[in-house]
C-alpha cells in the first residue's frame, strides 16, 4: 500500500471536488454539470451553492444557476444528504431520496414529537400540501402554513411546526425548492414541477461510488458523514467499491483513482461543500483557524483554499479577504468572481 502525504491527500481531494475548474460549460448545462460530478452541493444558503458552482467551472454566471433550477430544472433543491438543503442533478433527486430519505425522517421522530407532529398529521399534511401545490403553483411559506391551519393540522402559522411539516413532505419526494431565493423562496408540487413522480429507488454501491469519485480518497465514515447513511451500510458499500487504497499518518483511505492533485486557490461560498465532505476537518484547516471558518451556530464562511487546504476567509460584499498565513495572488479568482456576479 503506498504511504502519501498530508499535502498530496487534500490536492486529490480538492481535483476529485473539482476545484481545479475541470467544468468548462457555460450555461444550465454547466451548472447541472458540477452539481452531478460533486453528486450534490449543500444549499441551505443559495448563494453559497451559486459559488460553489463558480469555483468549479469556468463559464457559468449567476443567472445560470438560477436558470438551471427554475427554468431548464436540470438541478432540483431540497433535501437530500444528512437531511439538510442540497442542491442535486434532477436524476438523482429521486435515488438518493429512496437511499437517505427514510432514515432521515426516523432521525426526526423525535422533533416531530416535540412538536406534536403524529404520523397521522404528516401524512394528512403532506396530502394537503401536495394538492394546494398541485392547484396553485409555487407557493411561499406564509400560504402554505394558512393551509395547514385551515385544515386544523397546526395551531401556529408562524412556528417551527410549518418549516418541519414542508421539510417532511419534500424528504417523502412530493415537494421541491420552486422559483425565488431567500424571502421570495417557494415550493412546488415535484410531480408538476419535473413533469412525473420521483422513484424512490437508488443503489447504495452506486453512491460510495460518487462520493469516492468527488470527495476521495476517503474513508467509511467519511460517507457515512457526508451522506447520513448508517456507518455499517456505508463500510460495506466503500468496501465493494474501492479500487485505490493509500496510508496517511497511519490510517487507511480509499479511493476509485489515484490523482495528482490540483495546486489551485479558489474561493468558495459559505458553506461549500468540500468542508462539509469529511468526519474530520482537521487535515484541512488548522486548529487555531477553526472559529474563523465555523464561528457556531452552524455557519460556515465564505473560505480561501489552496491545494485543499483552508488559507483564509473572504465576503461576499467587498471581495476582502483575509488570510491565515503567507499571502497569495487571488486577482484571478477576485476577477472571476465579478464575471460570475455580473
Amino acid at each position: 500500500m503506498p504511504h502519501r502525504s498530508v499535502d498530496w491527500l487534500l490536492a486529490a481531494r480538492a481535483q476529485a471536488n473539482c476545484l481545479h475548474r475541470h467544468v468548462t460549460d457555460a450555461g444550465p448545462r454547466g451548472v447541472a454539470e458540477v452539481v452531478r460530478r460533486t453528486g450534490g452541493l449543500q444549499a441551505q444558503a443559495w448563494r453559497g451553492a451559486a459559488y460553489a458552482v463558480r469555483a468549479r467551472s469556468t463559464a457559468t454566471t449567476l443567472a445560470d444557476v438560477s436558470e438551471a433550477q427554475e427554468v431548464d430544472r436540470s438541478v432540483v433543491r431540497g433535501w437530500f444528504m444528512r437531511g439538510t438543503l442540497q442542491l442535486v442533478a434532477v436524476e438523482d433527486a429521486g435515488p438518493l431520496l429512496g437511499l437517505l430519505g427514510p432514515k432521515q425522517i426516523k432521525d426526526t421522530e423525535r422533533r416531530y414529537g416535540e412538536l406534536g407532529l403524529t404520523e397521522a398529521v404528516r401524512a394528512e399534511a403532506a396530502d394537503r400540501l401536495e394538492e394546494h401545490l398541485l392547484t396553485h403553483g409555487p407557493t411561499g411559506r406564509a400560504e402554505l402554513a394558512d393551509v395547514l391551519v385551515k385544515a386544523g393540522l397546526i395551531k401556529e402559522p408562524r412556528g417551527q411546526a410549518v418549516y418541519a411539516l414542508i421539510r417532511h413532505t419534500g424528504l417523502l419526494g412530493r415537494l421541491c425548492y420552486g422559483p425565488g431565493h431567500d424571502r421570495d423562496e417557494t415550493w412546488v408540487a415535484v410531480r408538476d414541477w419535473l413533469g412525473k413522480p420521483l422513484v424512490l429507488e437508488g443503489d447504495v454501491e452506486d453512491l460510495a461510488r460518487r462520493y469516492l469519485t468527488a470527495y476521495g480518497p476517503a474513508t467509511a465514515r467519511d460517507l457515512a458523514t457526508w451522506s447520513g447513511l448508517p456507518v455499517p451500510t456505508a463500510r460495506a458499500a466503500v468496501e465493494a467499491v474501492a479500487t485505490e487504497s493509500f496510508e496517511i499518518e497511519g490510517d487507511v483511505l480509499v479511493a476509485v483513482e489515484d490523482l495528482p492533485g490540483s495546486q489551485a486557490a479558489r474561493l468558495l461560498g459559505e458553506f461549500d461543500a468540500y468542508l462539509l465532505g469529511y468526519q474530520d476537518r482537521r487535515q484541512a484547516l488548522a486548529d487555531e483557524h477553526q472559529r474563523k471558518v465555523y464561528p457556531g451556530g452552524g455557519m460556515l464562511r465564505p473560505a480561501v483554499v489552496r491545494a485543499g487546504r483552508v488559507i483564509g476567509t473572504w465576503r461576499h460584499a467587498d471581495r476582502s479577504y483575509e488570510l491565515f498565513g503567507p499571502q497569495v495572488d487571488l486577482a484571478d479568482e477576485l476577477a472571476d468572481v465579478a464575471r460570475f456576479a455580473g
